[in-house]
């Protein structure tokens, strides 16, 4: 039995995943545990560290421990996580200070317009946005509010990072962070892929609180498991995973990924490709060579329809949104729950419906809500078509929210077909695949099964009409200048 096997780590925002991979990249054995995000003040969205790094433990006790059977050894671990989620923490105890900050919020949102006039240095140094979800401004209003932080990280008790970097430090002992999730912390410079000074100074950021950058597939340490030592060899952001995972390595080839949140993928080559109101960030990195992302966030899919449960009054079981989507409706929903990001970069707001009246059925609010994300598909879509020279590829979509009135959606509001592969988990096939390259030599660019096509049904005249709507409510939003 000289069969060793994978093991790969999902930890997004609802739950931590664990999957056991064969050397073919088949899934053997799953484990997951759930997390919820706590809401204690609007605009805040907080994480339990400390729950993360355990379920982690655990999973990969329990993988390893049903390995043991099957495979002869685990060759070697991978992990993809939510980005954005930043925290500090004991240097010694590897103690949070507190709840980490999640990707969802937006507490620092006020600070980041405050500094308005340093918005278009940023991106271009960053290839992010300036906003109050990611790392710089939620260290800056941190210290702001907690002279003990500040305090602590002086005397170099205190450190800060991602939860890819809490998770790694606790299992590894070393304070160290990937590029792909790196450059969500608004503090690294996308073209030399190191720390910035500038933008250090900007976010009073003491490098000493920082970790060392890395590239997604390195040597991060062992992780001890049972007394075995076995090494963790890639570390990446799960939208970026799943872009891997559906062998898209072509310039210009597109996948929607759809879970508690959702994202727009492109990739954009060797090469980063600034726009303004987009992310550009690094897809994959080795030693060896660097792919580029550009990318279009949104902030609530699954999440949304969590929320429309509750103003609803429909219990989670019932929920089953993909079967309420079947009526067409000529409202419009705008969905505030954690703001807009791409490509408006809004802080949270209240969600607000338009066109739907006293008479309209709870079906038709979820429809509106799932049509909501469409429209915003559509305009990041627009916008990389209008912004870039990059020419958009077919249209694959993954994750556990890709349902078929959503894809079908996106295929008539589009005007373009789109696909959906056969496999649900594509952020942890993307980290096997990496993984399995460097201890297999596995080929990476291997296509993906696809599953069902969706191709467009919506008349043009309706299709105007919908959009409209859509620009109409955002304007009145005062989210756009002009539908």
């Amino acid at each position: 039995m000289a069969r060793p096997a994978i093991i790969v780590i999902d930890q997004g925002t609802s739950s931590t995943k664990g999957f056991l991979f064969d050397e073919n990249l088949k899934v053997h054995q799953t484990e997951k545990i759930r997390h919820i995000v706590a809401r204690p003040k609007t605009g805040w969205a907080e994480c339990d560290a400390k729950e993360i790094i355990n379920s982690c433990r655990k999973i990969l006790f329990e993988l390893n421990h049903l390995a043991s059977s099957e495979f002869s050894s685990i060759a070697a671990v991978g992990m993809a996580f939510q980005r954005s989620t930043f925290l500090f923490w004991d240097k010694f105890t590897n103690e949070p200070t507190g709840p980490a900050m999640s990707w969802q919020d937006s507490r620092a949102d006020k600070l980041a317009k405050n500094m308005s006039e340093k918005r278009k240095i940023v991106q271009n140094l960053t290839g992010i946005p300036l906003s109050g979800h990611f790392g710089g401004p939620k260290y800056l209003h941190t210290i702001i509010n907690n002279l003990e932080i500040e305090e602590g990280i002086k005397s170099g008790k205190i450190i800060f990072g991602s939860i890819s970097s809490y998770v790694t430090y606790c299992l590894t002992g070393k304070h160290i962070i990937d590029h792909s999730i790196c450059g969500r912390s608004l503090l690294m410079n996308l073209s030399t892929l190191s720390w910035d000074d500038s933008l250090l100074e900007l976010f009073q950021v003491n490098p000493k609180s920082l970790p060392e950058i890395a590239p997604t597939c390195c040597e991060f340490g062992d992780i001890s498991i049972e007394g075995n030592k076995i090494p963790l060899l890639c570390i990446m952001g799960d939208q970026q995973a799943s872009l891997v995972g559906q062998g898209r390595w072509g310039k210009g080839d597109l996948a929607l990924n759809f879970g508690t949140s959702g994202s727009v993928l492109v990739n954009s080559g060797k090469n980063p490709v600034i726009v303004p109101s987009l992310l550009s960030n690094v897809l994959f990195s080795s030693y060896e060579e660097v792919y580029f992302l550009l990318e279009g966030t949104i902030n609530s899919v699954g999440s949304l329809f969590k929320w429309l449960e509750t103003e609803l009054d429909i219990s989670h079981e019932n929920m089953l949104w993909h079967e309420r989507c079947g009526a067409k409706i000529n409202g419009v929903l705008v969905p505030g729950l954690s703001g807009i990001s791409s490509p408006y970069w809004t802080g949270e707001f209240h969600t607000k419906i338009f066109g739907l009246d006293s008479n309209a059925t709870s079906n038709d609010f979820v429809r509106a809500g799932m049509e909501s994300i469409g429209f915003l598909v559509h305009d990041i879509c627009a916008t990389i078509n209008d912004e870039t020279k990059i020419n958009l590829g077919d249209i694959i979509a993954s994750g556990g929210s890709s349902h078929k009135p959503l894809m079908q959606f996106i295929a008539d509001i589009l005007n373009k077909d789109v696909a959906t592969s056969n496999s649900k988990d594509m952020t942890a096939l993307g980290v096997a695949r990496l993984v399995a390259n460097k201890v297999f030599s596995r080929p990476l660019g291997e296509k993906i099964k696809i599953e069902e096509n969706f191709m467009p049904n919506m008349r043009y005249k309706e299709r105007r009409k919908k959009l409209l709507a859509w620009h109409n409510a955002l304007t009145k939003l005062s989210i756009i200048e002009n539908g």
